[in-house]
Order: structure tokens, then C-alpha cells, then sequence
């Protein structure tokens, strides 16, 4: 059986726990959890107690990478630290001949990202990132009703929202530029999704702004922010279509989130990830708009795979009713069975880290673009020939 060891404890560690729970329930459990470290021994403790009574085996713990790699030996590892350690903890365990799978963003930097998916390339093993938007049963029919041609021939996609207002979001660190910035940390999502439903991007172009230069936590303690919380843009697929952007982390008032494709046979309204709620198809036909009632019916073909079909109850959904949580921990075991499956079979796993450097540097491309002025092209960003912001942000390691 596949051994995989988790590193990093912390709150995402601990979400991938119950994901392997509920791959367990569903009788989708193929890999061994073997290992668990984190700097902090009582962290790593904590998770092993929590795999004995979630996962049925109690994995051993470890507060050094280096020394869980020689003693454990896992096929691969799930990396679950800070964005600033991807890439030491990556390079250690492709050293030590195990597949990496890494939460997004990839890493801290594109820079350290190039770096990362060259390491996997050259030591022969897989590298995946932990993109768990699109594997939600409803952006995937999304996809295979765009892919059939409900809506035609895509011209634009819109993907905006406004949440949070000064409130600090989930960790304080996330609002410090040197620590990647809450632009990136979502940003990432939603140029993965915009991709997965219409290619490759080409070129952005971005405004944006540090709204809340302070943040303030659930206890009411104030915490400095300096990274940018508003990007507003622009972007154009390679298929010419294009894509309005907007995501403000420090929006008052009524939370707003739409995400939209328009196409030249009409419009596919997508709900926010992780609610199960249906779409929303709109189809011009004969000079009029009108309400598509039965989506099933337009992708006859569509199935959803068999791991994501016993987590979610059903191959063919159009919506579903759980708990976030749940369905939070069905989209993270979804993403460590295509892992393994990548692992034992061979092939590339579904969101490559070629994949999750693309969605990095598009993410910082927005905030690149506003700092120098102009559009910047994905070729750019990739290749290093614009990281002016990247060179700023004096990262602490």
C-alpha cells in the first residue's frame, strides 16, 4: 500500500486528515497515512491522535523533515506548512525519492516555484498541487457544459467578490506581503478555475490597493497589513475570449461573489465553491434568452469520477446539500486519491506543479502589472522577465 506522510499540522494539516476520513467512509481509503511532522511535537501529536480516531492507525510523529525521510521513507508527501517552507520541505523529500503533492500556492515566489517543478523533473517524480476549487461536482458539469457548447463560443468570463471587510482572515500572516499576501492566497483559486473552464491565459492587467493597512482578529487584537487587499483587472485566454477580475478582501456591506461565463449562445451563472448549489444557464436561442431546465440532458456523456461520485452520493449531480466541512474534506480526499493514483499508475496528477506555477504567477501577475504600468504576458512572469513585485517582497524565511 502507497505511504504517504503529511507535513504541517496546523489547520490545513488537520483538514486533510478528515479528507482521508471520509475517502475512508466512502471505502476509497488505497494509502497509508505513515507519518505526520511538524516543527511544534505537540502539533504533530495532536494530528496522529486525531488520524488514530479519524483514520483507524495512529502515524508516526516527527518534528524534523529530514529525519521522517530516512526513517519513514514514505512513497510521498503532503505539504501542508506555510507557503515560505514549500520549497525547502519539496527539495528535501524529492531528494529523498518521494512524490510531493503541495497545498497551493505552490510556493512563496514564482522564482521558488520555477526552482520546485525543475527539482520534480529532474528526480523523476510527481509533483501535484492541492487545487481543490475545481473539483467540486458542480464546476465540473460547469466545464463539461462549456466543453459541449451550451453557451457557444466563450468571449468572457467575469469572476468577482467582495468579502471580509477589516476582519483578519483565518491567519494574520496572510495580510503580510512577505508572506505572499491574501491576493495570492486566493488569487491562486481563481485563476486555476478561470483555466480548468477556458485555457490558458496570456495577459493581465491589474489595479490594486492595501484597503486595510490594519487587521483585526476574532479576540479584537489588531495586527499590521501590508499587503494588497483589492485587485481589480483584466485577462485574455488564448482563445481571444476574455476575463473581467475583481477581488476584494476588504469589502463592507453585502458579500457579493459572481462568477460568470459568457459566450455567444448565452450565459452560465457558476455559484460560489463549496455550497453545492445548481447553475444557472441562460440560452439564446432563436433571438431570445431563455432558462436551460434540464442541464443533465445537454451533456449526456457527463459523469463524475468514481471517488468524486462516493464522496458526493451520485455520478451525475446538479447540485447536493452538506456541511462545508464536509464538503470541504470530500474536495481534499478527491485531490490525495488522484495523488496516489498518479503515484501508482504513473501518469501526471491532475493539477500539475506546472499547473499551480501557471496559477501563482497569474495571481502575481495582476499585482506585477499594477506595480510597472502595463499588461504583462504569462511568458513574462514565467520566465522571470517580470517579478518586480516578486523582488520586493523581502521575504522572511
Amino acid at each position: 500500500m502507497t505511504a504517504l506522510a503529511l507535513v504541517g499540522c496546523g489547520g490545513m494539516g488537520r483538514r486533510h486528515i478528515k479528507g482521508m476520513e471520509r475517502l475512508r467512509a466512502a471505502g476509497r481509503l488505497n494509502f497509508e497515512l505513515a507519518a505526520v511532522c511538524d516543527v511544534m511535537p505537540a502539533s504533530a501529536d495532536a494530528a496522529a491522535d486525531m488520524a488514530a480516531d479519524l483514520v483507524g492507525s495512529r502515524p508516526d510523529t516527527y518534528a524534523d523533515v529530514e529525519t521522517m525521510l530516512k526513517a519513514v521513507k514514505p512513497d510521498g508527501i503532503i505539504i501542508t506548512t506555510t507557503p515560505e517552507t514549500h520549497t525547502k520541505v519539496g527539495m528535501a523529500a524529492l531528494m529523498a525519492g518521494a512524490h510531493v503533492m503541495a497545498e497551493k500556492p505552490i510556493t512563496l515566489t514564482v522564482a521558488e516555484g520555477v526552482r520546485l517543478v525543475e527539482a520534480a523533473k529532474s528526480a523523476g517524480r510527481r509533483l501535484a498541487v492541492a487545487e481543490n476549487y475545481r473539483r467540486d461536482p458542480i464546476n465540473r458539469l460547469a466545464r463539461a457544459l462549456i466543453d459541449a457548447g451550451a453557451v457557444g463560443r466563450p468571449f468572457l468570463a467575469v469572476q468577482a467578490s467582495s468579502s471580509a471587510g477589516e476582519k483578519v482572515i483565518i491567519t494574520p500572516w496572510r495580510h503580510r506581503k512577505n508572506r505572499g499576501g491574501i491576493i495570492i492566497d486566493m488569487g491562486v483559486h481563481y485563476a486555476d478555475i478561470l483555466e480548468y473552464f477556458l485555457g490558458e491565459m496570456t495577459t493581465v492587467f491589474g489595479m490594486n490597493a492595501v484597503v486595510d493597512a490594519e487587521r483585526v482578529d476574532a479576540e479584537g487584537s489588531l495586527h499590521a497589513a501590508d499587503a494588497e487587499d483589492l485587485s481589480v483587472g483584466v485577462a485574455q485566454f488564448a482563445s481571444g475570449a476574455l476575463a473581467n477580475w475583481m477581488l476584494s478582501m476588504a469589502g463592507r456591506g453585502e458579500n457579493y461573489f459572481k462568477r460568470t461565463i459568457y459566450g455567444t449562445g448565452g450565459s452560465l451563472d457558476i455559484p460560489p465553491d463549496r455550497t453545492g448549489k445548481p447553475l444557472t444557464l441562460i440560452q439564446r436561442i432563436d433571438g431570445a434568452d431563455r432558462a436551460a431546465d434540464d442541464l443533465l440532458a445537454l451533456v449526456p456523456d457527463f459523469h463524475l469520477d468514481p471517488v468524486t461520485a462516493a464522496l458526493f452520493g451520485g455520478d451525475r449531480l446538479t447540485h447536493y446539500n452538506m456541511t462545508w466541512a464536509d464538503i470541504d474534506a470530500n474536495l481534499l480526499g478527491i485531490e490525495q486519491a488522484d495523488f496516489v493514483d498518479a503515484i501508482e499508475s504513473g501518469r501526471e496528477p491532475e493539477v500539475t506543479g506546472a499547473m499551480g506555477l501557471r496559477s501563482l504567477a497569474l495571481a502575481f501577475g495582476f499585482l506585477e502589472s499594477g506595480l510597472i504600468g502595463r499588461p504583462v504576458a504569462a511568458d513574462e512572469l514565467l520566465s522571470g522577465a517580470a517579478r518586480a513585485y516578486e523582488a520586493g517582497m523581502e521575504v522572511v524565511r
